[in-house]
């Protein structure tokens, strides 16, 4: 993957010479597909254990010309900065425990519209009204968004044991659960600490009117000892984690969830966090995993911000702002050390004379990167 890097980008070590900077600015002009790109750069690294991850990160920009500038939610600050807002989907190898981008793009601030409310003065229901199916909502907002790059990801990688989708607590809802199902795949994210959740009624039901659904509501203070599958303490901390098949009032069908009760031994305060899967066979330790693996995209973010400038450029345009972001999620320590490399072992093979041979010298240029990659196996 390394070599093919070096040849692609065709403008680092000693390559530079015959490159002008108006040539680098009009490689970014191109409108390049960095979904087919990056896939086909990584798809050799992949294992047969893939799920498909996404998050959202905020970008801060100062100015006015920085296309579709406005203020939107920064995680790390805890408000709302002035930037620009980008999405990300990565595939992310189980079994490497690592995070390859596929797709990145521009967010836009949605506007709300203030519609005036329609007065009911009249108490119940509004005559004429139908039952809806929760399963055709209508999408909005971010959720169009990811439900639409979701059917070109998925249309333009084959992967086949592609079956999960791991968001952040924004897609802990029923239209969440929706946007996945619509692209046949498993939603892993989390629920609200305060959510609602029953079980389901096993109990005889009545001979006439409606059937019931909803069981015992489920108390987080009071979990039964059978839903219990494993303890765990370390220090002055205890682990307690529950599985369930729960239902919810908003949600459509029932959800495989994991409750993590954490206990503080020497003041005995308690809290908890629902993590839940669509898939109800899935195992809990699985569930928690791949939720957990979702911080890996986190990384990918850091570099294009450290390593790359993501934070240090102004487009006035959409499509090259999307060809920068795409190339700077490779923006990684690995693909420095190959730059080096090369520039170091032309320059050597220099001191002995002789013309210097592509070919030849990607061998050396892997052995002499291997001193400083992270990851052994990138070159």
């Amino acid at each position: 993957m390394g070599m093919f890097l070096i040849e692609f980008v065709g403008c680092f070590g000693a390559k530079v010479k015959n490159i002008s900077y108006k040539t680098i600015e009009r490689f970014f002009d191109k409108r390049l597909d960095w979904l087919s790109i990056n896939y086909q750069i990584i798809k050799t690294r992949l294992s047969k254990n893939v799920i498909l991850i996404a998050d959202e990160s905020t970008i801060s920009k100062s100015g006015k010309a920085t296309h579709n500038l406005g203020y939107f939610y920064s995680g790390v600050q805890g408000r709302g900065i002035k930037g620009i807002q980008v999405l990300s989907f990565a595939l992310l190898d189980v079994d490497s425990r690592r995070s390859y981008p596929i797709l990145t793009k521009q967010l836009k601030q949605s506007k709300k519209k203030n519609k005036p409310k329609k007065k009911n003065n009249k108490a119940g229901r509004p005559q004429g009204s139908k039952n809806k199916n929760s399963a055709d909502i209508r999408l909005t907002g971010l959720f169009i968004v990811v439900s639409w790059y979701l059917k070109i990801i998925l249309k333009a990688i084959k992967v086949p044991t592609l079956r999960y989708f791991v968001y952040d607590g924004a897609f802990g809802n029923n239209i969440g659960i929706q946007v996945a199902k619509r692209s046949n795949l498993h939603l892993i994210s989390k629920l609200k600490k305060n959510s609602k959740l029953y079980l389901k009624f096993d109990g005889e039901q009545k001979t006439r009117g409606r059937r019931r659904i909803y069981g015992e509501q489920i108390d987080y203070d009071n979990l039964d000892k059978k839903y219990l599958k494993e303890t765990q303490t370390k220090d002055d901390i205890e682990l307690k984690f529950y599985q369930i098949k729960a239902i919810h009032k908003k949600i459509t069908g029932a959800i495989n969830i994991v409750i993590v009760v954490t206990t503080k031994l020497s003041t005995n305060q308690k809290t908890h966090r629902i993590i839940f899967s669509t898939d109800l066979n899935q195992d809990y330790k699985q569930i928690i995993d791949y939720y957990s693996l979702r911080f890996q995209i986190e990384f990918n973010f850091r570099d294009s911000k450290q390593y790359f400038a993501m934070e240090d450029f102004m487009n006035n345009v959409t499509y090259i702002l999307h060809t920068k972001s795409g190339f700077t999620k490779y923006s990684v320590n690995d693909m420095k050390s190959l730059f080096r490399a090369e520039k170091y072992t032309r320059e050597v093979l220099k001191l002995y004379g002789g013309k210097v041979d592509d070919i030849l010298i990607n061998e050396a240029i892997r052995r002499v990167s291997a001193f400083s990659l992270i990851h052994g196996d990138v070159a």
